[in-house]
């Protein structure tokens, strides 16, 4: 067996095979090239990583680790360069955890392989990834923009099935793949060229079976209005009159609002005025909209804003509150989206998923000190406030559910049965790069997992309608100011995945679990 492995390996530099996989893994991703690589990224790090503890067994584990960190870092910086535009120690911070995560699971990996015979060892890989990325989008520095499933957002007509599974579903199948390619290198057994065949045509196939019989459940629609203010995050959002682009904003929207228009839908922050939740009847923007709805009795406006709310002697003071100057008071701050119904309700969700070192900082109270020098994007910085007493909006028995920006790279579990999903954002921030529009096409996974439509907003781009089947209806330009009115097709379908969420990541940390255990015992049992 060591002959027939080396024969494959010699006339490769070990050197050489992280790089491999780190373009790999890089020129696969959303935006930057073609899926078709990711299936083959991780099968120079098998072979390493076998080939080093065969070798080299004493350190082994160590080597894989410092190898494959130099793949993933590969991996970041080429997939999420455009960080660097709104905060160059964050974006670091950002390819540094990352890397080591990932690079953890080969270091994990390679130490418990001692232990395990057979094909055990590929099924707790898998498993161990699986479990890393799930930790990943579940922890304070949760940053799963590179989940391995992701990658398919761009041809969501393979991934249909992700209705049942979730974007883990889609690293179980890249993983899947990458094993079975290297078992077939390694071993040129007929069996597991079946195998993969099978492994990578039968969810093809299954994918285009559902997406030919996708019915939407409804006939209903939401008759929406969009729009995009274009305005500059770094020269004017927080340099003009916040009075004088309230006014262009409510301006643009009446070019395409009318009697029947049920929903006016504006970016993230889109509102400079920073809104007291407490008294929402001084607020000069919360009643310039209620003007509007005077001459448009049916709308409703859901639009993003700062705000704030004084917490009352009675209240609990949290981790994230601040205290007024020379005011024994304090308050909490929220990105918020903030809906306007047509019945004179004001009411406010609060982002839950915080930007790691941007909205929020492990013990506030200490590192919002150094909030402005990580990233300094204009406004409220420091710790913000994240939790609800509401979850979504109603619209006469319409359940909405708001996503403001970041939150929208989450699935899970769905609480509120809405039949409508809404991303409001502001990307900006990174220029004209691939972020904006990687983070655009993440949103079509949502609609498939949730089998509901995405109304999106954003600042400067892209904004759009993304139908419960993935596929884009309506889709604006970059960094252009505009607005649109489209009737959203209305979905109440609850999928598996709506019902039960990320299942297959609490399989995967029982196999770990389990496999961990089994290791620890074989170990002990090893050393007498």
């Amino acid at each position: 067996y060591q002959q027939k492995y080396d024969n494959i390996c010699k006339k490769m530099k070990k050197e050489y095979l992280p790089i491999i996989s780190g373009f790999f893994l890089a020129f696969s991703w959303t935006e930057i090239g073609y899926f078709i690589f990711v299936f083959f990224a991780f099968v120079p790090l098998l072979f390493l990583e076998e080939r080093l503890r065969l070798n080299s067994p004493k350190n082994a584990a160590l080597k894989i680790f410092l190898f494959s960190f130099v793949s993933f870092f590969i991996f970041n910086i080429f997939t999420t360069y455009w960080i660097y535009h709104a905060t160059k120690p964050g974006a670091l911070i950002a390819f540094l955890v990352n890397s080591f995560l990932m690079a953890s699971v080969f270091f994990i990996y390679c130490k418990v392989n001692f232990y395990l015979k057979n094909n055990l060892k590929y099924i707790f890989f898998i498993s161990l990834w699986i479990s890393m990325e799930y930790f990943h989008l579940n922890w304070q520095f949760s940053w799963p923009w590179l989940t391995l499933g992701n990658i398919f957002s761009t041809v969501t007509e393979f991934v249909q099935w992700y209705e049942y599974t979730g974007v883990l579903g889609g690293t179980l199948w890249i993983l899947s793949i990458n094993i079975l390619i290297f078992l077939y290198i390694k071993n040129k057994l007929a069996k597991h060229a079946l195998i993969l065949f099978s492994f990578f045509a039968l969810p093809v196939l299954f994918s285009l079976y559902i997406a030919n019989h996708y019915n939407n459940s409804t006939n209903l629609n939401l008759k929406t209005v969009v729009l995009q203010p274009n305005v500059d995050p770094y020269l004017e959002k927080f340099n003009l009159d916040y009075i004088q682009q309230l006014k262009e904003f409510i301006n643009l929207s009446e070019y395409h609002i009318d009697s029947n228009t049920q929903l006016l839908v504006g970016p993230e922050t889109a509102l400079l005025e920073q809104i007291n939740e407490n008294n929402t009847s001084t607020s000069f923007s919360v009643n310039a909209f209620k003007e509007l709805q005077k001459r448009y009795p049916n709308l409703n406006v859901l639009v993003g804003a700062t705000t704030y709310k004084i917490l009352g002697s009675s209240d609990a003071k949290t981790q994230t509150a601040r205290k007024f100057h020379n005011r024994d008071l304090y308050y909490d701050v929220f990105n918020s989206a903030v809906f306007i119904s047509k019945h004179g309700d004001v009411s406010f969700y609060h982002k839950e998923k915080l930007v790691p070192g941007v909205e929020s900082m492990p013990l506030p109270a200490f590192f919002d000190k150094l909030a402005k020098w990580i990233v300094d994007l204009g406004g409220t910085s420091g710790s913000l406030g994240s939790y609800n007493t509401i979850n979504s909006f109603n619209i006469d028995s319409l359940i909405i559910q708001p996503n403001i920006c970041y939150e929208s790279i989450y699935g899970g579990i769905d609480l509120t049965n809405a039949g409508v999903l809404c991303v409001i954002t502001n990307d900006g921030w990174w220029k004209n790069t691939a972020g904006y529009k990687q983070h655009f096409q993440y949103s079509r996974l949502r609609a498939i997992e949730k089998r509901k439509p995405v109304i999106r907003s954003a600042n400067t781009g892209i904004s759009g309608i993304i139908l419960p089947n993935g596929a884009i209806s309506k889709k604006t330009s970059w960094n252009k100011k505009e607005a649109f009115s489209y009737d959203v097709p209305i979905n109440f379908t609850r999928t598996f995945y709506s019902i039960y969420g990320d299942y297959i990541a609490r399989i995967s940390l029982f196999i770990v679990f389990l496999f961990l255990t089994i290791t620890i015992v074989n170990s002990k049992l090893h050393k007498k």
